[in-house]
Formats: C-alpha cells, structure tokens, sequence
C-alpha cells in the first residue's frame, strides 16, 4: 500500500452485508482503490480499518504465541510444530469483512501502525495486528448480567420486596426487545394463546384429603377447582401470598406432578377451555433463542451477551425450590411475574415444570385469571354423590345432579340482588374479565395409590485412619 495515498473500498468489494449496506448507504461516491470502480459509494479504507479495530476488541482475541506451560517437548515435537489457535491476522481480516487478501493486508498495516509500541519492540514483545499474529473468536460473556441478576435477587431477600429504581430498570433492560429475539426451532418468544391457536385449554387439579371436602368441590366446581379467593391463595412462583392466579397444565400427567399429592388422597382434576386469545411470555422458548447480527454493529456485542443471559435465566427461574426455601427463592419470579404484567402487558406465563420432565405449565396473572361462572337459574339444587352400592360393596362413583325448578308462566322482576354481575364482584376491588371455563365433562377423581420417585444415587465412602499425633488434653489437669 502506498503510504502516501489514500486509499477507499466499496460497498461491491465488501461481502459482509451489514457493512456493505452501511457504506452503499451512507459511502461518498469516489474511485475504489480495489476494483477501480470510479462511480461508486467508498468509505476511506482508514475508517474500514477502523472499524475492523472496534470489531475485532468486541469479538476476537490474540492468540498466545507460545504453547501452553503444559505442553512436554516430546508433544511439540509430535505436532510437528505448533501454530496459535485462530488465523492468522489478514486472514482472519479478509474472513471477517469479506474482503480480498490484498484489502485486508493494506488494513493491517494500518492497524499494526497503530498499535505499534516501540518500548514493546525493544523488549521483543508484539502487538496488536502484528504481521505474525493470529486471531481467534471470543466465547460469549454474560458475566456482567449474572453479577446485576444476583445483585437483585438479594436486594429482594435482604432490603426490600418491592420495586427499587435500579431493580425496574434491571427488569426492563431484560425484557425489552424480546419480540427481536429467535429461536433455534423458530418458536416464538411472546406467545398468543386461546381459540385458534395450539393451546386451547389447560388442565388443573386439586388433592383432598376428606371425602367431605371433594364433595364440596364437586358442587361449585368452578370455583373450588379454579383460582383461590385472594384470602385462600397461597405464594407460589409466580404470586404472592394474597394474589390469586391460575395455574394449568397442558397435560394431565404434569397438573398431577406439579401439586404433588400424598399417597391415599383423591385428585379432582379438570380442563379449563380458554374464552379467549392470551398475550404469554414462553420460557420454554427462552431456553433456545439465538441471534444473527454483524460483529460491525456495535449493538451486537451486548445483545449476543443478553442473549446469553436469557438462555440461563430461563433457567434459573424454573429450578426447583425446596419447600424450606420458597419463601426467599420465589421473590424473584414473583417480582418478574408482576413486572411482565403491569409494564408489558402480559396475562400469563409459559414455563417448564419443574416435577415434570418433558411437562409445561402455564399462569395466567391475576386480572386474566377469571373463570365464568356456572349459572343456574334461581332455586337449583346441586346434589354430589361420591359412592354407590353394588353387590353389597360400596364402590366409588362419582355423580353431579343438578336439579333445576320448573319454569314458571310469570316471570318474577328482578331486584338488585339477582343481577348477575352483582353475584361475580370479588372481595377485591378489581372485576377480573373471565378467561377461561371448566368443561364439567372433562373432571376425573384420581385415586392416588403410590408414587413414582425418578433420583440419581451416590455412593458414600467411609473411611478410617489412625492419628499420628494426639492432642494433648489441657484440662485433664486443670484444678478449681
């Protein structure tokens, strides 16, 4: 390259697109010191080599020049030689850029111009984009999102269990822009759930320990197999205590799994078809997004690093908690859960269950929680039986009646009290829009009988040895 003339690369003679799009953009037109193109948009080739010095700090590292300590002589010798991981510097420029050799050698020599320490030299040591050097990709780092991530969480355990500042903006640094994100089997991050989509019900279930209680049950169904009233509803890892939300499943075997009910109990279990279509975030596809994008955009670095995050965070908030540890341990969730609904807009969660191997589970918040209520006209009597005769035996059976009065000629007024919506406000003040409704054909009693325990076992080693020296004993004689 000709030191003493300034040399421009066109957007033809670059490859990687995003870089070729920049310079076709926003390139003056000029003569291409590489293709001799003279009407053409060029950016000087100092500003490429630039921007190969910013892309290459961002995403690549200098491979060491010697091997490893742990190398012996006689395995150099079996190499027969030793080259650094990588490329070598123009190779790896011209494979970065997508340039010819000939561009990515005059960029080079800018770049080690630059960088040239001359106390460096004396001592015999390179630097960057040396002639010799080699150049390698670097691994993706999130260590700077874990470090913010685990700051948070202990702020929820030790300082305060709501939102501080620093938390919110943490929380929207994650969640923003998920609808950019993809994922390696194409599956959508934000979700659209409901009518005409895949997931059109979930399934719930509930253990009793008392025939009285699942008789009970049996008569209001809806509401004894549905969300708890606030006052009933217990934390769990997405709510608080207090906060009453649905929990579903997609299949039956996880709704069991997931309230892990004891041996001899009886399970109600029921699908809840949805009314209407849902807005969810789905962690299951958290757990693969990838991203595409160019090491020349200076975005990149950090959404590969988010990216990253994501993949682990997933995670991380689908671990399993032990029940002496949910109080502190679901803060977190709980936290996320009411930050996705009240900034995003969110009705509910997709997640991976965590006593279920391949089992999905799937919360809709508070105010998406609602399910329709089973109406029946004035004076209905609702009769559960649990158990019939038969041969002398008495044998499970389970029946709902539902006896309804005859109609009369003469329709009686209605008073405040038998408007409907008067019978659905709840004990808070928010009227939560129903979302889903029980399908009363679809309610099964499971008989618990045992219970499948899946570990993985490890040996335990005892050993035994003999003190070499004995400790003296200084109170043996210690006199009062």
């Amino acid at each position: 390259m000709d030191a003493d003339t300034e040399n421009f690369i066109c957007y033809e003679c670059i490859g990687e697109n995003y870089l070729k799009l920049e310079i076709e953009r926003q390139g003056n037109i000029c003569k291409c010191s590489y293709c001799d193109n003279d009407e053409i948009e060029c950016y000087p080739l100092l500003d490429v080599a630039n921007r190969i010095d910013s892309a290459f700090e961002q995403h690549f590292l200098r491979s060491s020049e010697s091997p490893p300590d742990y190398y012996s002589i006689e395995h150099l010798k079996s190499l027969d030689g030793w080259e650094p991981d990588g490329l070598p510097v123009v190779e790896a420029i011209a494979d970065a850029a997508e340039i010819s050799e000939e561009a990515a050698s005059d960029i080079q020599e800018i770049l080690a111009e630059k960088h040239y320490s001359r106390s460096a030299a004396e001592i015999g040591e390179t630097t960057e984009f040396d002639i010799d050097s080699f150049y390698d990709r670097k691994e993706p780092d999130d260590r700077e999102w874990q470090s913010q991530w685990a700051a948070f969480e202990t702020s929820l355990k030790t300082k305060s269990r709501f939102f501080s500042k620093e938390n919110e903006q943490l929380l929207a640094s994650v969640f923003d822009n998920l609808n950019v994100l993809r994922t390696l089997d194409e599956k959508p991050i934000i979700k659209t759930i409901g009518p005409d989509t895949d997931i059109t019900s979930l399934f719930r279930a509930r253990a009793f320990q008392s025939d009285d209680k699942l008789e009970k049950a049996l008569q209001q169904p809806e509401k004894e197999l549905g969300p708890p009233p606030p006052e009933f509803a217990t934390a769990g890892r997405m709510n608080a205590r207090g906060i009453s939300v649905f929990y579903g499943a997609t299949k039956v075997d996880t709704a069991l799994c997931e309230i892990r009910p004891p041996v001899g109990s009886k399970v109600a279990v029921a699908k809840f078809n949805l009314m209407r279509q849902l807005k969810v975030l789905d962690l299951t596809a958290l757990s693969t997004t990838t991203v595409e994008g160019s090491i020349f955009d200076i975005s990149y670095s950090e959404l590969v690093s988010k990216t990253m995050f994501l993949r682990k965070l997933s995670q991380r908030i689908t671990r399993p908690i032990m029940p002496d540890d949910e109080h502190f341990d679901y803060l977190a969730t709980q936290v996320i859960a009411d930050f996705l609904a009240a900034e995003y807009g969110f009705d509910g969660i997709i997640f991976p269950s965590a006593q279920s191997a391949d089992g999905v589970n799937i919360i809709f918040f508070h105010h998406a929680s609602g399910v329709e209520p089973i109406k029946h006209p004035k004076g209905t009597k609702v009769d559960v039986s649990l158990y019939d005769w038969y041969d002398e035996e008495q044998c499970p059976e389970y029946r709902i009646t539902t006896s309804i009065p005859k109609k009369e000629n003469e329709k009686k007024e209605d008073t405040f009290y038998d408007i409907p919506w008067f019978h659905h406000i709840e004990s808070s003040t928010e009227i939560r829009k129903d979302s889903l409704a029980i399908d009363l054909e679809s309610i099964t009693i499971e008989h618990v009988s045992s219970v499948h325990i899946v570990t993985s076992s490890y040996s335990v080693t005892s050993t035994s040895h003999e003190e070499r020296f004995q400790q003296p004993d200084n109170t043996s004689e210690f006199t009062f």
